[in-house]
């Protein structure tokens, strides 16, 4: 149990919890949402269930049991999160460069973000692919090598 002491040192100490304050640091906090985002399930969004769950039913069939189905769902998750990744990495490989070839910048390109954090974010997405891929790779070993798979019932 806290103590009166403690419990007025927790409120002073949230006082000063307010986010942060500068441009540089509501920039930093800005791209949470973005990581946090790849770390959540894909099943949150409805118009992702519904792709995750055609893209299972190709990958099993119709007629498998619940365990193929399960693995299937894995599989199809791990691959739309696998798009997601990607597509956030070539977000960030676009805002390295400015300009294409052939088009002008505006006054709102002058100002480049910082190129070593859009590098450590970069290296940031390996972590979630990584973990998506092998945990796509791990469903579908589990999906062939099953009981059933190895005793040759369908």
């Amino acid at each position: 149990m806290a103590s009166d002491r403690q419990i007025a040192a927790n409120r002073r100490n949230s006082q000063r919890s307010t986010g942060p304050r500068t441009a540089v640091g509501k920039a930093r906090v800005r791209r949470n949402a973005l990581r946090h985002g790849l770390a959540a399930t894909i099943l949150r969004d409805p118009a992702l269930k519904v792709e995750v769950d055609q893209l299972a039913a190709v990958i099993c069939g119709k007629g498998a049991d619940s365990a193929k189905r399960e693995q299937a769902l894995i599989i199809a998750e791990s691959e739309a999160l696998l798009s997601r990744i990607r597509a956030a990495r070539a977000d960030l490989i676009a805002q390295m460069s400015p300009t294409l070839p052939g088009q002008e910048a505006d006054a709102s390109q002058l100002t480049l973000p910082n190129p070593d954090q859009l590098l450590i974010q970069l290296l940031r997405l390996e972590r979630y692919e990584s973990a998506a891929l092998s945990r796509r790779t791990r469903a579908a070993a589990r999906a062939i090598f099953s009981p059933d798979a190895r005793s040759g019932r369908t």
